[in-house]
């Protein structure tokens, strides 16, 4: 039967091409890594290796173990990793960017008073990567910009955020400012600069797009991005106009580089989730969190 040690020789030698560099990395010694790829051999029947007095050389076959042993030396780590923090009492959460910089914060301060000694892990990615974060168990609890139909996940609303429209602060967009519908007069004519895909920014703005019939061949977007501050400085460098979460560019119009131009109300808003496993078993650091973000008595927009 194939040992994860043996699959650990096996990959060491193959990336670092010498029995002896694999030795060395896995505190080993040379012989011990030379008899596991033996014995892998000897249990598959195939040769894995073809040794040669100056280099080694991967067979067809190997080069397929070496992919699947990755994996499983992969899942092991995973799973190392989940018990460690478990252990720990840590939280590990991964959220998305906007709940990650304007909604964790406060709820992170408020739970540290009442339960100073839980320490966190906090991760920042798109939506949909804080949700597969979550699935494949490398998570305990998400914060994202939208829902999805996972029925092993709980999505908890927590928050509203709305998005609107920006442009840079020139003439030809200020003297617009009046109109009802400048917000959207600026998507259907000026070059678009938008969040990347798998992001709940993006996900809502093709809905926004959608119902405005705003279809892509009326659209002119020239650049994705995966950060909004990076579309903000694009915007400012008159690169194009956005359309933004609201909380981003506060500042930037406060300080007048940016004009801001308001959307529907009923498309503008969007909710923000708390994500966790339904049937998950958490430990009790998690379950305060989760019970604690629940009481913050969310208010409802109309």
């Amino acid at each position: 039967m194939m040992e994860l040690k043996q699959l650990e020789s096996f990959v060491a030698v193959i990336k670092y091409g010498s029995f002896t560099k694999a030795a060395h990395v896995l505190y080993m010694s040379q012989p011990s890594i030379s008899t596991h790829i033996r014995a892998l051999e000897r249990q598959l029947d195939t040769p894995l290796i073809i040794r040669t007095t100056k280099q080694i050389r991967i067979t067809p076959r190997g080069r397929e173990l070496y992919g699947m042993a990755i994996s499983m030396l992969k899942l092991r780590d995973d799973l190392l990793s989940k018990w460690q923090h478990e252990d720990s009492h840590e939280i590990i959460i991964s959220a998305s960017t906007i709940p990650s910089i304007y909604l964790l914060p406060q709820i992170l301060r408020g739970f540290h008073k009442l339960y100073p000694d839980i320490p966190f892990t906090i991760n920042q990615d798109v939506s949909s990567k804080v949700v597969a974060s979550l699935l494949k168990g490398q998570i305990q609890v998400g914060f994202t910009g939208m829902e999805t139909e996972e029925d092993a996940l709980e999505f908890v609303p927590v928050a509203f955020d709305r998005m609107v429209v920006i442009t840079p602060n020139s003439p030809v967009f200020r003297q617009m400012a009046s109109q009802d519908d400048a917000a959207l007069q600026i998507l259907s004519k000026y070059p678009l600069i938008l969040r990347d895909k798998g992001s709940g920014s993006k996900a809502h703005i093709d809905s926004i797009f959608e119902k405005l019939r705003l279809t892509p061949d009326k659209l002119h977007v020239t650049a994705h991005l995966s950060e909004p501050e990076g579309i903000k400085n694009l915007v400012i460098n008159h690169d194009g106009v956005s359309v933004i979460s609201e909380p981003a560019v506060t500042n930037a119009v406060k300080e007048g580089t940016l004009l801001k131009f308001n959307l529907p109300k009923k498309l503008a808003l969007r909710q923000l989730y708390m994500v966790y496993h339904k049937h998950d078993t958490q430990s009790s650091h998690v379950k305060h969190f989760i019970s604690y973000v629940k009481s913050l008595g969310w208010k409802k927009q109309d």
